[in-house]
């Protein structure tokens, strides 16, 4: 039996939302790489990507995810938009999500290797989402 995720219901209007949050966790993202502040923007990316999740499984099926395990999340982009190209932005959610331990609870700082990697990801993630979603919305 598969078990299902545990999601929120939301609105077209609240998909907005998550979108223009997702918007400013890339910029603080882009301005912590720039400041060569790697831990600060990878966990900012981490927050951008979760949010541009919710925006685009927000539009499809009116949900978003919320289980406590952020890791699943990509599982459930998966579900939501059945696609090859949402395949793969799903497995890039998920190098970025991979990150989010380190960043938010380890010693280890992020390196600038680590950091410019979770840049591309985070713009070839948004790259797709950004087409999944009206650009009214």
């Amino acid at each position: 039996m598969v078990k299902k995720q545990r999601t929120a219901k939301a609105t077209q209007v609240e998909a907005k939302k998550f979108k223009e949050k997702a918007f400013q966790y890339r910029k603080a993202m882009e301005l912590s790489h720039d400041a060569s502040l790697w831990d600060a923007a990878i966990s900012n990316a981490v927050h951008a990507v979760i949010l541009m999740a919710n925006a685009v499984t927000t539009r499809y099926a009116g949900e978003y995810f919320i289980g406590q395990d952020h890791n699943q999340a990509h599982g459930y982009l998966e579900e939501t938009v059945d696609s090859e190209e949402a395949s793969k932005a799903a497995k890039q959610m998920q190098a970025i999500l991979r990150l989010k331990g380190l960043v938010e609870y380890e010693a280890r700082s992020c390196t600038a290797k680590e950091s410019t990697d979770t840049v591309k990801r985070v713009e070839r993630f948004f790259s797709w989402a950004e087409k999944q979603i009206p650009a009214s919305l």
